[in-house]
């Protein structure tokens, strides 16, 4: 008799681990809440126009996980065709390209910005020397910022632009909310500004790279949005019998006595011998009987936040928006304008743009609870006065709310984690994964990956 897996979440994390999961011996079903999978790597169709829930293009420094994805579409492949990233940031009133290069600074923003950095980062490097060192996993945004590039970088960007993002103090934030911290400093920002040259992506190892040279990578990003790498994994695990139940909401897990679990929603119910949850953790701890009657692993959960987005599209009656595929903006009510034409021709009508603006927030703030007239309002001002568009250039547009989006790392938030690897995560034949349910901020290769591995636990029980 097959093994009944259950797994609770059908964005790409989900998927991946019902695909390698359906190849073999097991009986899957997926329960996703939402009417369609993928997550927050869907497309949904927005009037005449294909938008993705923020820009997504494919690009992995892991080798298997690149070619496993591009496998999806051998048949059409020029459905997949290449796509030149193309980044900006807004920064002290300058548009930078990003990643960075020695080039693009000078003749954008001329000499004394980098002098000033220098200098500064110069005058914090023989400060460390005399300073008492920090444990670095209680290091924060503020002091790694400050140490590893300087005061005045600190200053004019890192505060200004993670502060909008996070709306936490950096001082209260841990530095890892920045991808591969570890390997970002100064000195190696310099070495890619002057050497722009990266390995083949045979020869890299799987998180080799910092944060700058991922950007780096090749990409590529399907014709009509990026959600088709979703629904071709859905068409993929279906073929192999997996049942995925959209449109169904767990309401309570429970671990029966003879270690298999019990999922009830508002409809029917569930039984498996395994189950990989990619929910929040806030919320499946709260849920789980009887794990839920432990007060220090329910408070420990509760500690675990996640930062939500306000998501403004716009239908644009103009083609060359920002003349990049997207923009970060410092000190402004948005963090980061997509221009979605540019990773696609497909994505809107002949003549138009489809536009993304990307605000983020905490869920029940109140940005959260403002009217969408109230938002369209407050970015198109902004966007105007920056002279990105025009009023009259609109022609339509929608606000979409996306709860639970990236993880927040603050001071100490490591130990919460710890508390619930204590007795929650070592649950036999039970599985939190994925950026949610792992709490761990990565791409979506990475999280593919963290899908394909978890099979490979299971298949050793």
């Amino acid at each position: 008799m097959k093994k009944k897996v259950l797994i609770l979440g059908a964005g790409i994390t989900g998927l991946s681990a019902a695909w390698k999961l359906s190849q073999d011996e097991y009986d899957v079903t997926i329960i996703e809440k939402d009417i369609a999978v993928g997550g927050l790597a869907k497309t949904i169709k927005f009037k005449d126009s294909f938008v993705d829930i923020g820009p997504h293009s494919f690009f992995s420094e892991d080798r298997e996980i690149y070619d496993t994805v591009k496998s999806l579409f051998k048949d059409e492949p020029e459905e997949i065709p290449k796509v030149k990233r193309s980044v900006k940031m807004f920064f002290m009133n300058y548009y930078v390209d990003y990643p960075l290069s020695a080039k693009s600074i000078l003749f954008q923003m001329g000499p004394i910005i980098p002098i000033k950095s220098f200098l500064s980062f110069l005058k914090s490097f023989v400060k460390s020397f005399f300073t008492k060192k920090i444990d670095v996993k209680l290091l924060s945004i503020e002091e790694w910022a400050i140490s590893n590039f300087g005061f005045f970088l600190y200053k004019n960007f890192f505060k200004p632009y993670t502060e909008q993002f996070w709306k936490i103090e950096t001082s209260k934030l841990s530095h890892r909310v920045i991808p591969a911290s570890k390997k970002l400093d100064f000195a190696k920002t310099l070495k890619h500004l002057f050497f722009n040259k990266y390995l083949e992506i045979s020869k890299r190892e799987p998180g080799s790279l910092n944060l700058v040279q991922r950007e780096s990578l090749p990409t590529f990003y399907p014709k009509k949005g990026f959600g088709q790498i979703a629904e071709k994994i859905k068409s993929k695990v279906e073929k192999n019998n997996t049942k995925i139940d959209l449109n169904t909401e767990e309401k309570k897990v429970i671990l029966k006595q003879d270690g298999r679990f019990q999922i009830d929603t508002d409809t029917k119910s569930y039984e498996a011998d395994y189950l990989i949850s990619t929910l929040p953790l806030d919320y499946l701890v709260k849920n789980f009987e009887p794990l839920n009657k432990n007060k220090d692993l329910v408070k420990s959960s509760e500690k675990l936040n996640y930062l939500s987005l306000k998501m403004l599209y716009l239908i644009v009656k103009r083609k060359n928006i920002l003349g990049c595929q997207y923009c970060y903006f410092v000190n402004r009510p948005y963090n980061r304008v997509s221009n979605l034409n540019l990773f696609s021709d497909n994505i809107s009508k002949e003549g138009t743009s489809a536009l993304s603006v990307e605000i983020s927030c905490h869920k029940n703030s109140s940005t959260w609870m403002s009217k969408d007239q109230d938002i369209f309002e407050e970015c198109i001002k902004n966007l105007v006065n920056d002279k990105i568009l025009e009023r009259d250039d609109i022609l339509d547009w929608k606000v979409l709310d996306v709860p639970n989006v990236y993880p927040i790392y603050k001071i100490n938030y490591e130990n919460d984690l710890k508390n619930l690897e204590k007795e929650f995560f070592k649950t036999k034949n039970f599985y939190s994964i994925g950026r949610l349910g792992q709490f761990y901020y990565g791409d979506i290769d990475q999280m593919i990956r963290l899908g394909f591995n978890v099979v490979k636990k299971i298949l050793k029980t």
